[in-house]
């Protein structure tokens, strides 16, 4: 199953991936990928940075999906008790 954790960002294109380890450092799985059960053409390197198909390339980043974490209603009810209060 495909669930996307980061942005592979370039100038004109954000293509959601899915961060995979392996042992040079992560795979960065696309969805169509996933869904065609592909090898992943972009890689991301520790300190040398993203490969595709084994060529370094510039230009392009990675960024973090922001994520929804769920407060349960005690918790949140107790936060804005306290912000509050004078």
């Amino acid at each position: 199953m495909f669930c996307p954790t980061h942005m592979l960002v370039s100038r004109s294109r954000r293509t959601p991936v899915q961060l995979v380890a392996n042992g040079q450092g992560f795979h960065l799985l696309s969805e169509v990928e996933a869904q065609q059960n592909r090898e992943p053409a972009f890689e991301i390197r520790p300190k040398l940075g993203i490969y595709c198909k084994g060529i370094p390339v510039v230009g392009y980043r990675l960024e973090p999906l922001a994520v929804a974490v769920p407060r349960s209603s005690s918790e949140t009810a107790s936060t804005e008790a306290t912000l509050h209060q004078p």
